[in-house]
């Protein structure tokens, strides 16, 4: 007799994986972001400087697995964290321009800017020419 479970059955989709490890990955990279104690603007160039190291090498070999050449990922991915930087940036300028928290507008950094990488990343980024992604079920 063979017992079926609920794994067996319903199979998790690969891009719940993914999400699961983008997070812990960018959990990091975002520690590290916000933990830089300089001005606002300055805090943000050099935790992002930091983290877009940390994040490419863990997203490319932890979250998205990837095992095509790395400078093709790598000119995606610093496109993609530039546009990142320029986002949050702009959320961090205009939060606290005028007096704002600046914890509170991090912390909206840390929501918006990971959620748009993720599907960014997974969808251009770390994509591997030809193979098209398969949408989520």
């Amino acid at each position: 007799m063979r017992l079926v479970t609920c794994a067996s059955r319903w199979p998790r989709p690969v891009w719940l994986g993914q999400l699961g490890r983008f997070a812990i990955v960018g959990l990091a990279a975002t520690l590290t972001h916000v933990a830089v104690a300089l001005s606002p603007l300055q805090a943000n160039l050099a935790g992002f400087i930091v983290a877009v190291a940390l994040s490419f090498q863990g997203h490319l070999r932890v979250t998205f697995q990837v095992k095509a050449p790395q400078q093709y990922h790598l000119y995606r991915f610093v496109v993609l964290s530039l546009a990142s930087l320029a986002i949050s940036s702009l959320i961090t300028a205009v939060g606290t321009r005028n007096g704002g928290d600046m914890r509170l507008v991090m912390a909206f950094v840390a929501l918006i800017v990971p959620v748009a990488s993720f599907f960014i990343a997974r969808l251009w980024a770390f994509a591997i020419p030809g193979v098209t992604v398969p949408a989520p079920q």
